[in-house]
């Protein structure tokens, strides 16, 4: 329908529907019309006056300011209905509903072309609405309905300073944001000029870091360099007026400082040394900061240089450097090494942790790992940890021939979970590293063949020691790994010889690793179902954890397994089984637990509830 049809039907529904929920209902089914959004202007209004608490969510969900006509969007002006929506603006104002008042703003103040704002219409009406405000609170109530995605200039945000200087925290917000290009960094020297006078140092600086060009920024803190002689002074000083923002070139000034006062703004350097020294693209700052660190003997920056850089080459170029420095003594070399080791750069935030780590060529790895195998083996393993794009075959070759069952475990843990993506595509040659998994299977093959209690316990070493979400494609991992197809599929049965590491392998990290635990306990033999039993309490949380489909059928065999050793085990499990059931979980599967439960009354009839007891109807005798 046309627009004309679809405001009549608005208008019939909106006069004839008494009850809300029902015309909301209604309203739903018309709202799949293209066309029904572009009319907002013409129900948003009356919807809300007639029950907010109703047709807000509706509202706020199908709201636009934009029409499709002819295939084109167009946005419709506000001017057209200004009387509708000036008194629907002042209602929602009114009512504090701060989110539709910012929708109807960013509407009334549009540009006039295109996306985004008018910000001169903008930034005057927000100061309107400001300075009209009588209390503080008032006043927050304006900033929190002109809190939208623009840039304040410096103009309007002197006028908010004067009028309150509560409204730091929102011009901070709103200032110009500077991507990638230090020319258009204009300090606002009469904001910062006001701040100070007002004793505000804390917004001073805080413009500062943010605008301040950075021509300027280097001319201040060389002066500073030279004329505050205090080094703690200084250094606070430096770090107040630190550049804040992406793309910034700070590496040539911070070195200067460094070349003035040597040891002296150590501080403030190592503070700010990532922020310093880049990102992703940026590789000589680290390479000069290293060697000016070199040059003056000043190894915790020469270190933290190396390790905070992005050019994993300079990590290799200066450990290779160190290892063929025949002037060290071991016990300097030793120290650096353990200096450059672990972690980079690391990110944290709730439940996600990121984690830079520079790798050791393999040929680099396998020279330090003869001179320092401790090393190797300790602060250095995760630098020579494989990866799915990048492997250690000659390292693992070295451990072997070592009798260093440890790292060799630890490097077969990671091959364990690498798919060989040329087996796939169906290429014949296959890679240093796909031969490197293949020939570590040959090795545990062997090691199972002549000692399955040894085997035992080196398998569960391998695979506890695989990290959680570590495999993504179980299944083609399987098709193309013979290490993987040894550990997770053929050797069930010799992880038995060895308690203890079946009891490792229900405590693993990796989801797989614990699936391969919950089979192991399945199997038919006495000693499967006496480990289950031991398990048991660690079984149990399988019941009503959150697991994936298979993993949680894996599990219910192994519960079936551990009930078929006593009478008291399977008590227990049958008892939390049927907590299960009331779990409401829909996709949880309810069919298969309850064959868990019968399985269990089928083992121990002993243990079932009148309603749970077959009942047997015979025909009664003539």
């Amino acid at each position: 329908m046309n627009q004309q049809q679809l405001r009549r039907a608005i208008e019939q529904l909106l006069e004839s529907q008494p009850d809300n929920q029902r015309l909301r209902d209604n309203l739903e089914g018309l709202s799949r019309d293209p066309l029904f959004s572009g009319l907002t202007w013409h129900w948003g209004p009356r919807l809300y006056a007639r029950s907010k608490a109703t047709f807000r969510p509706f509202i706020l969900n199908h709201f636009s300011e934009w029409i499709s006509t002819d295939k084109r969007w167009t946005r419709v002006p506000w001017a057209d209905h200004g009387a509708d929506l000036e008194a629907w603006l002042e209602t929602a104002r009114a009512g504090r509903d701060g989110l539709l008042v910012r929708r109807l703003q960013r509407w009334k103040y549009a540009a006039p072309r295109g996306w985004g704002l008018d910000v001169t219409r903008w930034n005057a009406a927000l100061i309107d609405a400001y300075r009209a405000a009588p209390t503080p609170a008032a006043r927050a109530v304006v900033l929190d309905e002109f809190d939208e995605w623009f840039r304040l200039d410096e103009d309007t945000a002197m006028r908010l300073y004067e009028t309150d200087r509560g409204s730091t925290a929102f011009i901070l917000k709103h200032l110009p944001v500077v991507f990638w290009n230090r020319d258009k960094r204009v300090m606002w020297d009469r904001l910062g000029g006001l701040a100070r006078s007002h004793g505000d140092e804390k917004l001073f600086f805080s413009l500062y870091r943010k605008l301040m060009p950075v021509d300027r920024w280097e001319t201040e803190v060389l002066i500073l360099a030279d004329a505050v002689l205090e080094q703690a002074e200084l250094n606070r000083m430096l770090a107040n007026r630190h550049l804040e923002g992406y793309g910034i070139e700070r590496g040539a000034t911070v070195l200067k400082l460094l070349e003035r006062r040597g040891r002296d703004v150590m501080p403030y350097v190592r503070a700010k040394l990532e922020e310093t020294i880049g990102g992703w693209h940026r590789h000589d700052p680290a390479q000069r900061f290293a060697d000016l660190a070199e040059t003056k003997g000043w190894w915790d920056l020469w270190s933290a240089s190396i390790r905070a850089s992005t050019n994993a080459k300079l990590f290799n170029e200066r450990i290779g450097r160190l290892m063929r420095d025949e002037a060290l003594s071991d016990e300097t070399r030793r120290e650096r090494l353990r200096a450059l080791a672990g972690v980079s750069r690391e990110w944290n935030w709730p439940r996600l942790g990121l984690a830079i780590i520079h790798r050791l060529d393999d040929e680099l790895a396998c020279l330090v790992y003869a001179r320092y195998p401790d090393l190797i083996r300790g602060p250095l393993r995760a630098n020579v940890t494989p990866r799915w794009w990048r492997g250690y075959p000659n390292l693992v070759k070295a451990a072997q021939a070592a009798h260093d069952d440890d790292l060799v475990d630890t490097l077969a843990s990671r091959y364990a979970v690498r798919i060989a993506w040329t087996r796939p595509r169906g290429e014949t040659k296959p890679n240093a590293d796909d031969i490197a998994a293949s020939q570590l299977a040959a090795y545990y093959q062997a090691i199972r063949d002549r000692d399955p209690v040894e085997f035992s316990r080196r398998a569960s070493n391998v695979l506890t020691r695989i990290p959680a979400y570590a495999t993504f494609n179980q299944h083609l991992l399987l098709r193309s790994n013979d290490l993987a197809r040894l550990l997770f599929v053929r050797s069930l049965d010799q992880y038995l010889a060895v308690p203890q590491a079946v009891q490792d392998l229900v405590e693993g990290s990796n989801i797989h690793v614990m699936m391969l635990a919950y089979r192991v306990l399945a199997l038919a033999d006495a000693r499967s179902r006496a480990l289950a039993a031991n398990n048991v309490d660690i079984l149990l949380g399988t019941l009503l954890r959150p697991l994936h489909r298979k993993t949680r059928m894996a599990a219910f065999e192994a519960l079936a397994n551990a009930a078929r050793h006593s009478e008291a085990v399977a008590r227990r499990i049958h008892a939390r089984a049927r907590e299960a059931l009331k779990l409401p979980d829909k996709k949880y599967p309810k069919p298969e637990l309850i064959g868990l439960i019968g399985r269990i009354l089928d083992a121990h009839p002993g243990l079932a509830s009148g309603a749970e007891r077959r009942t047997i109807y015979r025909r009664a005798a003539a």
